[in-house]
């Protein structure tokens, strides 16, 4: 939780409240009173709003030491806000000018998270094999492991000068583990297993990725076309995992930098709609953002004082500038990929 977070989610509360979108009272946001700041009180109510204008601050406020943060933060921007009006900085021409440049990105914004709320539930109803998930665990033994080349011993050369006595001799290259050897290894790890001990074990005692390998092989939930697993070289774990049951265990399976065994922690089951929409949203907001302007164009006219025609319609909604409030919601950067939860 830092600073700036809480200053631009209360900055946007401040400009929704210059627009009318709650009321603004000094009694606070309704619920029982946190703490009074002059003459203002912090209620649960405006823990509420907060955690609804700012999704990112629900996971802190669901937990004591990130709710304590957040309030304390609230308290250092009620009483700069407090002493701002007290200096009558909120009626200068420049601040009115800024509240009211975000007001319109605000008002803009809303157009393209009503049109995502349209569609998010829809996506997630008819793409319900996307959202099917299962949780494992893996050991890895690679075909090809990393070692570092053994140094030899240096030998005196008659006749060679003193110079070349200084050089270290070249060390030899360790030779790569065959696909033969690798797959022994991993059948060992499995015969380990299928005796009794603890898959976690196994894998922190042979495991080779080293992403995993502390955590007991925990490669946490995925899907059947794991774009993360897709990326490693690893996709056959995942169709694999999708035909077993929970607890069980595979026989190695080849993938690209060796063998894998896997152990399905948790069977297949839906992803909550809950937990998927965030990921939805972030997936669906730079389509339907480019679809709402292109049907715009044809709807508003665009012309240029200083040219004769009507030129080209703006590619985007105007950016906010540096300081504006980060307000939750599409904009116009690239959805990026993001890793399974755990």
């Amino acid at each position: 939780m830092t600073s700036k977070d809480i200053r631009n989610t209360i900055l946007s509360l401040i400009v929704l409240v210059s627009i009318g979108a709650f009321p603004a009272c000094e009694g606070g946001g309704g619920g029982k009173t946190i703490v009074k700041v002059g003459n203002a009180r912090i209620t649960e109510g405006d823990l509420e709003t907060l955690a609804r204008v700012n999704p990112r601050l629900k996971p802190r406020l669901s937990t004591p030491g990130g709710k304590e943060k957040v309030i304390d933060n609230y308290i250092e921007q009620e009483m700069l806000y407090q002493e701002s009006v007290n200096r009558g900085l909120n009626r200068s021409k420049d601040l009115k000018d800024k509240i009211a440049l975000y007001e319109k990105i605000l008002v803009a914004q809303a157009l393209l998270d009503d049109e995502l709320g349209k569609k998010v539930k829809d996506y997630y109803d008819n793409h319900k094999d996307e959202f099917e998930r299962v949780k494992v665990s893996h050991i890895l033994i690679k075909v090809a492991a990393d070692a570092k080349p053994a140094e030899q011993p240096k030998k005196d050369v008659k006749g060679a000068s003193d110079k070349d006595k200084s050089k270290k001799p070249a060390a030899p290259v360790a030779p790569k583990r065959s696909d033969a050897d690798a797959l022994k290894l991993a059948e060992a790890a499995r015969d380990r297993i299928n005796k009794g001990e603890d898959f976690a074990k196994v894998a922190k005692d042979v495991s080779e990725d080293d992403r995993t390998k502390s955590t007991g092989g925990d490669l946490g939930y995925i899907t059947i076309h794991d774009k993360r697993l897709e990326r490693w070289g690893w996709l056959p774990l995942a169709e694999k995992a999708f035909s077993m049951k929970a607890g069980e265990a595979s026989e190695p399976i080849k993938v690209t930098d060796g063998y894998d065994i896997i152990k399905v922690v948790e069977e297949k089951k839906v992803q909550p709609y809950e937990e998927a929409e965030a990921g939805i949203k972030f997936r669906l907001q730079a389509d339907i953002r480019t679809q709402m302007l292109d049907d715009l164009k044809k709807k508003y006219k665009v012309e240029y004082a200083d040219k004769k025609d009507a030129g080209p319609a703006p590619t985007g909604l105007p950016a906010a500038p540096e300081t504006a409030p980060a307000v939750p919601g599409p904009t116009s950067a690239k959805p990026v990929e993001s890793p399974p939860t755990n």
